[in-house]
Parts: structure tokens; sequence; C-alpha cells
């Protein structure tokens, strides 16, 4: 059928079954609801199989992260890069892990990128909680955050 999107292919645990080509490809294509379509039906087994606080969950969030960064959604990206820095410490990784602090730069990074000032402002609070618990490698983020707002 033209101008039907693909359906998303089922996770396949097998390690040459890596999806990632295919959801970059889409994405770089374009095809930006397609490549997220995919990376949630990875996700949504990863959090079957794993649980929500696994490695392999929050890499699917991450992806999304990504993903909604390469479609120009700064908002849900910001969102989803806090999600998954949040996840990371609720699983016990430190603030200074460079995992967690690359998520919240991210975020942060995205939030920069906002063009609504009213969205930013609704996304300062959380963003600011987690540059307390994880203030980055650069002095003044923190306060970077609060001169915006």
């Amino acid at each position: 059928m033209a101008g039907t999107a693909a359906a998303a292919p089922e996770p396949d645990p097998r390690p040459e079954a890596d999806p990632h080509p295919a959801i970059l490809a889409a994405a770089r294509d374009g095809r930006h609801a397609e490549a997220a379509s995919i990376a949630a039906t990875w996700e949504s087994a990863a959090l079957r199989t794993y649980g929500p606080d696994s490695a392999q969950a929050i890499h699917w969030l991450e992806v999304r992260a990504d993903l909604a960064r390469l479609a120009d959604d700064a908002a849900r990206s910001c969102e989803l890069w806090m999600a998954a820095a949040q996840a990371r410490l609720a699983r016990g990784e430190a603030g200074d892990d460079k995992d967690v602090e690359a998520n919240v730069d991210r975020a942060h990074h995205q939030w920069e990128q906002l063009d609504d000032p009213v969205r930013a402002r609704e996304l300062a609070p959380a963003l600011t909680t987690l540059r307390r618990a994880v203030p980055g490698r650069k002095d003044g983020a923190l306060q970077a955050i609060q001169r915006r707002i």
C-alpha cells in the first residue's frame, strides 16, 4: 500500500537482530514517527523482559530522546533525557557517573533550544532539580537556568 508506514519489526533478542540501523535510517530520512515507533516497540519489550529500572529499558528511553532531538522536538527530547537521568539515578548510579552527567547535559542542551518561553518555564523546575543533583563538569549550568527563567 503506497504511503503506509511499515509496521515496526517485532523485537528479536538475538544479537545480530540490531534494530538501531533501521531506526537511524528512518530518522535520517525524515520518517520520525516510524523511527519512534520501532524504538517504542523495543522499549516495551525491554520493559516486559527486564523491568523499568533495567539498563535495557533506560537505553531505549535514551534512544527515544535522541530521536526526538533528530525530529527537532527539543521539549520532548529534554523530557526524555531528564527521564533517563532520573531512571539512572533511581537505580543507584551516582550523579557524577558519565552516563548520568551526559543525560542531564543533553536535557539541558535541548532545554536551551526551546523557542517557547512558556514551555521552557514549565520544564525548568525539573531541570533545576536535576542540575542540583548532577551539576556537571561545567561551572554555571544551574545559574544559566536561573538566568533564563
